[in-house]
């Protein structure tokens, strides 16, 4: 039997006393490791600011848009909450770039993801039909409506409407021709009103071209109302240009400009909306600051929302049309 020497052994055993210091291991985490969690900690504490409301946030709590804009968690989550009560900002975009949905989803409850989502499908949908109750006005999806009756009845009120003249149903009979909407179309074709192919909104065109876009985003020329650029009508109507031109330069004016000068600022704008009726806005927009003399004492309008603003306002360099903030980003 074979029994280990002392020399044996003392090869074999690692001498783990203080004395050695080249022995000793030093306790923690890695340096790598280490080095990953303060630059970690670094990008989390670095703040950046907000598009919207120009708060500067911890990177944490910001979300990075398609278009390279920053937006707060906040903002972000407000504009998607506000889609589901305004159509116009749907699909949601920002500076004409889809913003996805992933990107705020978890920051969503789940009513408010439902509301988004009902929202899209309204906001897609062609000739809608709406509860016929006054009190409710619910939107109702086309898989509510029965297929040969055309009944569609409202999840909320039960109340069932005629899918086809959007009233009440009529039980056991067929659906009647409406007098109201048989008058407002008369008024509509008088007027030279025309309706959205897609979802039969009634449009006025008040200035601009003949290239409109519904709400529903649906484009259609307004001289004959078929789809754009299916037709042969003209894509200017020189009188509406003369009229925005004119427009234009009265209200970026402020006062009474004499009438040379007056007219010399309408032939350059007319020349410039000729060359860009169909503008599709490229570019930034110019800031027209009140305090540098625009505006009045009325301040702007956006000429997309309506809504009137005291600060500043947002100018198309191209077709000179004015919008806010929220319009530039979501609606232009």
């Amino acid at each position: 039997m074979a029994v280990a020497t002392e020399s044996q052994y003392a090869g074999s055993v690692v001498d783990f006393s203080d004395n050695d210091e080249e022995n000793e291991i030093e306790a923690g985490p890695s340096r790598y490791y280490a080095e990953r969690q303060a630059d970690a900690i670094a990008k989390l504490s670095k703040q950046f600011k907000c598009a919207v409301c120009h708060e500067y946030i911890m990177s944490g709590l910001m979300v990075h848009l398609p278009c390279n804009d920053r937006y707060c968690v906040s903002c972000l989550k407000e504009l998607f909450i506000q889609a589901t009560r305004d159509e116009t900002l749907l699909p949601l975009r920002c500076h004409k770039q889809p913003i996805p949905l992933q990107l705020i989803a978890r920051y969503l409850s789940a009513d408010e993801l439902a509301a988004y989502e009902r929202a899209n499908i309204e906001v897609s949908t062609a000739d809608r039909t709406y509860c016929s109750n006054i009190q409710c006005g619910k939107f109702i999806p086309r898989d509510q409506i029965e297929p040969g009756t055309h009944r569609a009845v409202c999840d909320l009120c039960d109340t069932a409407t005629c899918a086809i003249c959007k009233n009440g149903f009529h039980y056991g009979l067929d659906c009647p021709d409406d007098p109201a909407l048989r008058e407002t179309r008369r008024i509509a074709e008088e007027s030279g009103w025309k309706s959205c192919y897609h979802c039969g909104r009634i449009l006025i065109l008040r200035t601009g071209c003949n290239h409109m876009t519904c709400i529903c985003k649906a484009q259609f020329c307004y001289v004959c109302g078929e789809r754009w650029k299916t037709c042969r009508c003209d894509v200017a109507d020189i009188d509406r240009i003369e009229e925005r031109a004119e427009e234009v330069v009265d209200r970026d004016a402020g006062e009474v400009l004499p009438p040379v000068e007056r007219q010399r600022r309408v032939e350059r704008v007319r020349n410039e909306l000729e060359q860009n009726h169909e503008c599709e806005h490229p570019g930034r927009f110019q800031k027209l600051w009140r305090h540098e003399g625009y505006g009045g004492r009325r301040g702007f309008q956006c000429e997309m929302c309506d809504n009137r603003h005291w600060k500043y306002i947002l100018q198309c360099r191209h077709c000179f049309i004015n919008v806010c903030e929220e319009c530039r980003r979501h609606r232009v």
